[in-house]
């Protein structure tokens, strides 16, 4: 039990990590779509649970975090999502999909946890955020992970699940990365 909590504090470690590919910008024809980012881009103070599956076990541990939702370059559609808790330096690449709703593109990070010497690589597979007008944002993430502490990796399955409420702060395109700590009861 000791270790898989020491398992899913590393997975919580390293779940902000996952950044996606920089290299896709956008399209490079002319973009008339309307521009919809700012009923989504913002700070936000979150809260919310991630569920961590491997070896046919399922570990949940609450969080809290603000994400960062900003306009990306590329079209009137893109996004770059980023939390405080970020331990890559890579952001989120996501699209608009309606007024208020977003669709979160694949996107992997590898990140190094001093404090468990563990190393685990996120891979997001899934995402999608919304945020009705003068609403909290409601954000869901799915992957997979693999944690290597010992000489055989823990390969698992994650849901990120976050609720958050827009603060006044601005969104900003670049934020220092942290790591936040998990505690257990």
């Amino acid at each position: 039990m000791m270790r898989m909590r020491m398992l899913l504090a590393s997975a919580l470690l390293v779940l902000g990590g996952c950044g996606g590919d920089d290299d896709k910008e956008g399209d490079d024809g002319d973009d008339t779509t309307t521009d919809h980012r700012s009923n989504v881009t913002g700070a936000y103070e979150s809260t919310g649970t991630l569920s961590a599956t491997f070896n046919g076990e399922t570990q949940t541990g609450e969080l809290d975090d603000t994400v960062r939702i900003s306009e990306a370059s590329g079209s009137k559609t893109a996004l770059s999502l980023r939390s405080e808790s970020l331990t890559c330096d890579r952001d989120l690449r996501a699209t608009m999909t309606g007024e208020n709703t977003f669709f979160i593109s694949e996107g992997a990070c590898s990140v190094f946890d001093e404090e468990s010497k563990c190393t685990a690589d996120l891979s997001v597979t899934s995402g999608r955020g919304s945020r009705e007008p003068n609403g909290p944002l409601q954000l869901t993430l799915q992957g997979k992970f693999t944690v290597r502490c010992s000489p055989l990796p823990i390969v698992g399955d994650f849901t990120l699940l976050l609720t958050g409420t827009r603060t006044g702060a601005e969104s900003l395109p670049r934020v220092e990365t942290r790591l936040f700590h998990v505690t257990h009861p």
